[in-house]
């Protein structure tokens, strides 16, 4: 009944974009010298996405944050 669904696409700033690249080396780097394949940057912005967002939690003071199991 009037499910709402989600945009197919987010948009990233150019500053997101950088970061997702650069941990993505980092990870790919890692992943080759253990002979694994390495993954696109959209993967990793999946898995990211995936882990965290259960995570996100509001502050007393309205902040957003995440609360990371350690």
């Amino acid at each position: 009944m009037g499910q709402l669904t989600m945009p197919a696409t987010l948009r990233l700033s150019n500053t997101e974009q950088e970061a997702l690249r650069q941990k993505c080396i980092e990870i790919n780097k890692l992943l080759v010298r253990q002979g694994r394949m390495p993954i696109k940057d959209s993967e990793l912005a999946h898995f990211i996405l995936e882990k965290a967002t259960p995570c996100a939690k509001v502050s007393a003071s309205g902040d957003l944050t995440l609360e990371l199991e350690v």
